[in-house]
């Protein structure tokens, strides 16, 4: 103790003290809406198909990672240097496990598809820590999030100012929204007939009823929040896994689910192959609820960390979630890799365990 107040740590103790007590007085962040459906960006479709913002993410992070790949073999040298050695480290750190977990043959044919998977997720989940991703986007009125989101969102944020900049702040009411059933289901054909239009909807047209409340529709929302794309994931992952399979055993891959030989007993082994069948649906299960959850669990906690407290409290949750989303990212391309090592056993009968 006597150590920590020696020298400057009094200082550096003090300046963290104001800085919490500035944070709670001046800085008063507004707490975002918070939603499971991704947003559709205003005005924005491809071939009549809406552009959610989880979707630019994606693509974002894809671009990003192309463009990596590209920096980093720009150059090639005998003696790697920069990216060329940040990548050529990457690839020798996790050679090895694939290599165990797979042998070296098969190792080495999938080891494309693990360094695919893995670097993704990982620059897709570290875009949600780059200040100002999800942060930066259209400010809209209330009732246009609720009606759009199947009047399921309320929010905390009212239009303002911070440090003389429009923005959006806590006000000193609770915003809500009273809509009767008539009025939503009203407001929701409103908003269709406007979407068909072209036209840009600014919520029902019923003042009495307006709340004046305004939500940030962010440009950007981490991409692994969208569960289309933990799911897409999985189906890939699981699907090529199948390929594998049949690929290599043929129809004995088929016996697995029909007759495999585990017990010698028909009846007891018929049910094995039932739970082999269930085994599958589940992978896709696990894979994409696993990522999905622990993503948008942290984008929240994010959120809610800083508007409770705007300064320096969220910075370990920051770290926090650069651990997290790297394990998420290792977690699913390494069960990949495990289960296309799976699938190339055949449980008919003629293999030795």
């Amino acid at each position: 103790m006597q150590r920590l107040l020696q020298g400057r740590n009094p200082f550096i103790l003090g300046g963290i003290l104001v800085a919490i007590i500035l944070s709670v007085l001046f800085v008063k962040p507004a707490m975002p809406t918070i939603q499971l459906p991704a947003e559709k960006i205003p005005g924005l479709s491809i071939f009549g198909f809406p552009v959610t913002n989880t979707l630019l993410a994606t693509l974002l992070a894809d671009v990003t990672l192309v463009v990596l790949g590209l920096l980093a073999v720009r150059k090639m040298r005998d003696v790697p240097e920069g990216l060329q050695n940040l990548f050529e480290w990457v690839w020798e750190a996790f050679d090895g496990m694939i290599t165990d977990i797979a042998g070296k043959d098969n190792g080495r044919k999938w080891m494309p598809m693990f360094m695919t998977v893995l670097l993704f997720l990982l620059i897709a989940n570290w875009w949600e820590l780059v200040p100002g991703f999800d942060s930066v986007g259209i400010i809209e009125p209330l009732e246009v999030t609720y009606v759009e989101s199947g009047g399921t969102v309320t929010s905390g944020a009212a239009k303002g100012t911070f440090l003389g900049l429009p923005s959006i702040v806590r006000p000193k009411g609770a915003i809500s929204i009273s809509l009767t059933d008539e009025q939503k289901q009203r407001a929701l054909e409103e908003a269709e007939e406007a979407e068909a239009h072209g036209e840009a909807y600014h919520g029902p047209h019923d003042p009495e009823h307006a709340s004046g409340g305004y939500t940030l529709l962010p440009f950007f929302r981490a991409a692994a929040t969208d569960l289309n794309l933990p799911i897409a994931l999985a189906l890939i992952s699981v699907g090529i896994s199948q390929v594998i399979g049949i690929r290599r055993l043929r129809g004995k891959y088929a016996r697995r689910f029909v007759a495999p030989v585990y017990t010698n007993n028909k009846f007891i082994d018929s049910l094995i192959g039932v739970l082999e069948f269930i085994s599958e649906l589940a992978k896709i299960v696990s894979l994409s609820f696993r990522l999905f959850g622990n993503i948008f669990a942290g984008q929240v906690l994010l959120f809610v960390m800083a508007f409770l407290l705007a300064l320096l409290l969220p910075l370990p949750f920051f770290g926090l979630e650069l651990f997290v989303g790297f394990m998420q990212a290792f977690v699913f391309a390494i069960l990949t890799v495990i289960y296309f090592e799976q699938s190339i056993h055949s449980h008919a009968g003629d293999e030795h365990h």
